[in-house]
């Protein structure tokens, strides 16, 4: 499927890209549960790192100084992400970046992205005006291209890419983009795609598995004169200087971060089982569960008026794809409610295909 010159509706010249973490649509469409909203509609980590008790130790030089990243912080995140790691204000801010950085660079753009995926990828390039055709994940390396982009491990399917198949993509383009922002939940490692394939781009999130969406800090791994592009594009100061010294903390935590990905295996494990217990089948990574089912509006639905908001997809394109993403219960009683929910949807559903 080829994407118009900006992918946009027609009420509006701009993307309208739907998201998780829209618990204000959940309050304008059901009635306020007497228990209060589990808002499982996102894949972050709801056992975040206490980056409330790091802030408070930060001192009265990190709220007023201009926010350059110095030789401290460049080091953090080379030694976490690897070489070449240059902290951004959010992979998505480098998603919107790159679309205009191309077109000054090389002009329009033939691009292959991975779908069904983060819809910000195909949203941004199309609004530049490059060439955007959605396309599977076993038809990413099929025709012409200049920019193909995937995310591994994607969202919401889980799909991912090792590095063979990486660099048989990288062969056939100018540049491979990899939107690696669920990757720290499931390895320590740094970035897979980065080894050896100098025209690959890649993004790391610290909203995921860190738990810290809102502070809007991440990582873009790329050869130098990508990085140089990107900064010019962004302007200087462009991640705040409390995000990049909570940052460090967090990236240089390793007993945290070996701590959560235990829990978030576990808790992963325990919210699919749940799902198989009902007739389920669920893929996805450490940190949500997707179901691919017809039926996925009626148990979005269902579970929505139980008080549980959960994420729906209903895409036509590439090809049709309903699917309901569930992210994890922060603890026994969440789970404890999520059970309760499903056991009496089975009773006005039948969710097994």
């Amino acid at each position: 499927m080829i994407l118009p010159p900006h992918a946009a509706t027609a009420a509006s010249p701009w993307p309208q890209v739907p998201h998780g973490a829209d618990l204000a649509r959940a309050r304008r469409l059901y009635d306020a549960p007497a228990a209060g909203w589990l808002d499982l509609s996102t894949g972050i980590n709801p056992r975040p790192w206490p980056a409330a008790e790091a802030a408070a130790r930060l001192g009265a030089a990190v709220w007023r100084d201009l926010p350059t990243p110095d030789a401290e912080v460049l080091a953090a995140f080379e030694a976490h992400y690897g070489a070449g790691a240059w902290p951004v204000p959010g992979s998505q801010a480098v998603i919107q970046a790159l679309p205009r950085v191309w077109r000054r660079l090389h002009g329009s753009a033939r691009c292959r992205v991975l779908a069904p995926g983060y819809g910000e990828h195909a949203a941004r390039w199309a609004l530049e005006g490059h060439a955007v055709t959605l396309c599977e994940g076993h038809e990413l390396g099929e025709g012409e291209a200049d920019v193909r982009v995937l995310a591994s491990p994607n969202n919401p399917t889980g799909e991912r890419f090792d590095l063979p198949q990486l660099q048989a993509l990288a062969a056939r383009c100018r540049l491979l983009v990899v939107d690696e922002a669920f990757l720290d939940a499931e390895a320590a490692a740094a970035s897979l795609a980065c080894l050896a394939l100098p025209n690959t781009l890649v993004l790391r999130s610290l909203g995921k598995f860190y738990g810290l969406a809102g502070l809007r800090v991440g990582a873009v791994l790329a050869a130098p004169h990508w990085l140089d592009a990107l900064r010019a594009e962004m302007g200087p100061w462009s991640v705040n200087g409390p995000g990049l010294q909570l940052a460090v903390a967090a990236l240089r935590d390793t007993g945290w971060q070996q701590d959560a990905r235990r829990w978030l295996a576990a808790a992963s494990l325990q919210l699919a089982g749940l799902l198989e217990a009902h007739g389920l089948h669920p893929t996805g990574s450490a940190l949500f569960c997707t179901v691919r089912t017809p039926r996925a509006r009626a148990l979005h639905e269902g579970l929505a008026q139980r008080g549980i908001w959960t994420r729906l997809f209903d895409l036509q394109q590439p090809r049709p794809y309903q699917a309901m993403r569930i992210g994890l219960p922060a603890d026994e009683a969440g789970f404890e409610r999520l059970e309760e929910a499903l056991a009496a949807l089975r009773k006005e559903i039948d969710p097994c295909e």
